[in-house]
């Protein structure tokens, strides 16, 4: 019997290519620097993408034959203002102990989603024109968008939430979505490669490009097999991060700005 691998995340992934030290005082050691606004912010941001993912099927179910096409963006956004009010009161102390502006998160939140509604929409559009409704409607909708997708492969000992997943007929094409400028980075490439492998293990299909989105602008990605290689060696190393402590970064940059130095020089 195949002794199962321990599972690595795909964010502990990315972490170890920022820095492996402070990966190492996270999980090793167990420190970890103080949640500041921008985490908060990010944590409630999944929480209400996620809780949308989870309820669009129903919304897409119960649109009706004679819908104004014009009415399904306004939905979608009262949908996501009524999910994100639950998700704001369940974390009401929270967001009260770091100042967090409920109604500009939520414009952020909005203005951000606003393209994924916007294909959401062309999609039901054309599933309606294709004579779908109900349960039909949602199984046909070409392509189809999943927010916040969450999948794990024993095989390869990963697990990750993905941002975007489009389903078009025979392609699935992952989606790292990114709040920066149009700048992609070597470890935005290495994030989506691992989501693409994901799906590959749990689809049983070749994933051959992803996309990067920084502020609404797509990038279309190759997904090398070099670096299905680099994800597989950095999940080896996570695995037996507490048998060596990993070398200081050459990018000392990072360290003037590190909320755990004190704890890294000590080591």
């Amino acid at each position: 019997m195949t002794e199962l691998k321990k599972m690595i995340t795909i964010s502990d992934i990315v972490s170890w290519l920022y820095c492996p030290r402070k990966l190492y005082l996270s999980v090793v050691k167990g420190i970890r620097g103080p949640p500041n606004k921008l985490m908060i912010e990010g944590k409630l941001r999944h929480n209400i993408l996620e809780s949308f993912s989870n309820r669009e099927e129903n919304l897409v179910k119960n649109i009706v034959k004679d819908s104004l096409p014009e009415e399904f963006l306004l939905s979608y956004q009262s949908f996501l203002r009524d999910i994100a009010k639950e998700v704001f009161m369940k974390n009401n102390n929270l967001i009260d102990s770091f100042s967090i502006d409920r109604t500009e998160l939520f414009k952020k939140i909005l203005q951000n989603f606003e393209e994924d509604m916007k294909i959401r929409v062309l999609s039901i559009k054309q599933g309606i024109l294709d004579g779908f409704l109900g349960e039909d409607l949602w199984k046909n909708l070409k392509p189809k968008y999943i927010s916040e997708m969450k999948l794990e492969s024993e095989i390869l000992g990963l697990k990750g939430r993905i941002d975007r997943v489009e389903f078009n007929e025979d392609k699935i094409i992952p989606y790292e979505l990114k709040s920066r400028d149009n700048k992609i980075f070597f470890s935005d490439e290495i994030q989506l490669t691992a989501y693409a492998m994901l799906l590959e293990d749990n689809y049983k299909k070749i994933i051959s490009e992803g996309m990067i989105e920084c502020s609404g602008k797509k990038q279309k990605t190759e997904i090398k097999e070099e670096n299905k290689i680099i994800v597989l060696d950095i999940a080896e190393k996570i695995r037996n991060i507490d048998k060596n402590v990993p070398e200081m970064p050459s990018n000392f940059g990072k360290c003037s700005k590190c909320d755990l130095r004190e704890d890294c020089l000590r080591m």
